[in-house]
C-alpha cells in the first residue's frame, strides 16, 4: 500500500468512528462536502487532516472531553 493509500485508509478509519459524515466534518474541522469527496475517492486528505486526527486521538486518551466547535454570530 502506498503512503497515500495509507493516509487516505487512515482519514476514512477515522470518519467512520463517527455516527454521521457531517459529525466527522466537524470533529476534523472540514465540511462534509469535503468528507464525502474523501469517502468517494473524489480527493485525497491532505496531512492536516492525518494531525487533526492524531491530536484528537491524544486528547481522548488523555482523558480530554473534546470541547464542541465555537459558535460565532454576527451580534
Amino acid at each position: 500500500m502506498s503512503p497515500e493509500q495509507e493516509k487516505r485508509e487512515y482519514v476514512l478509519n477515522a470518519i467512520a468512528s463517527y455516527p454521521t459524515q457531517a459529525e466527522a466534518a466537524i470533529a476534523l474541522g472540514t465540511s462534509p462536502r469535503v468528507v464525502s469527496q474523501w469517502n468517494t475517492n473524489k480527493a485525497t486528505p491532505r496531512e492536516l487532516a492525518v494531525r487533526v486526527i492524531q491530536l484528537l486521538d491524544a486528547l481522548k486518551n488523555a482523558g480530554v472531553e473534546i470541547p464542541p466547535p465555537l459558535s460565532f454570530s454576527g451580534s
